[in-house]
């Protein structure tokens, strides 16, 4: 099912994220600073409430929130050095109360960068790719009520041709490591990233609001850390 990414008006640029009109109905917390201790299913009770915390701290953030806090990380992330330097630039649109993009995406289009976002592939071993994305790329709904580009395979991209990849994320510490909502298409899709020694592309940086932060996140040996965590009052490296 295809719909289009509608914006009512330049109006939309002042916003933290776009005001997303599909035609087609899609899919479909507080700072506990948990402790996690690898017990088995001890450890996915935690998990779980926390995910379940933190997405109802996001969902109670007011319209006002949103986009000031949208405005804060575009500041912060366009005097970034790594966002600077980078031409071809992954992002996400927002879903579920995460960290609004839109003025981050402006400003890289504004900055003449090529914005991508990502691509659900389940026949490559569920693994991303990555669609090129303006304000006028046609949209539609993936599997899990996320507005992914119409594309073409001929204009899609790997994850290792990326400058920068700036990714969502549930929870995370001072130590850049970063909880997703578990399904592992980013730690699988940038694996490769953990076996280089010298060449660090794309750099990653995961974006949040500071009360995801968490004092410690338990790893496992295939995740993929972030070289920085940017929030609307801090960054993390």
């Amino acid at each position: 099912m295809q719909v289009r990414l509608v914006a009512e008006s330049l109006k939309f640029l002042h916003y933290s994220h776009l005001n997303l009109r599909f035609k087609a109905e899609s899919c479909d917390g507080t700072r506990g600073d948990l402790q996690y201790i690898n017990t088995g299913f001890l450890l996915t009770d935690k998990i779980q409430t926390l995910r379940k915390h933190i997405r109802e701290q996001r969902n109670n953030l007011d319209l006002h929130e949103q986009r000031k806090n949208a405005w804060q990380l575009q500041k912060r992330l366009k005097q970034d050095p790594y966002f600077k330097k980078s031409q071809h630039i992954a992002i996400y649109l927002p879903v579920q109360g995460e960290i609004g993009t839109m003025p981050v995406i402006q400003e890289a289009l504004d900055q003449g960068k090529h914005v991508y976002l990502p691509i659900l592939m389940p026949f490559l071993h569920n693994r991303l790719w990555f669609a090129p994305f303006t304000l006028q790329t046609p949209m539609r709904i993936n599997k899990f009520g996320i507005p992914e580009p119409v594309y073409s395979g001929r204009y899609l991209i790997n994850a290792q041709h990326l400058d920068l990849v700036i990714t969502p994320l549930l929870a995370f510490d001072k130590k850049c490591n970063r909880m997703g909502m578990g399904g592992g298409y980013y730690d699988r899709t940038f694996s490769f990233l953990r076996y280089r020694k010298h060449w660090k592309k794309p750099r990653m940086i995961g974006v949040g609001y500071e009360f995801q932060k968490q004092k410690q996140i338990m790893t496992e040996s295939w995740d993929v850390s972030m070289d920085k965590i940017i929030t609307e009052l801090d960054v993390y490296q």
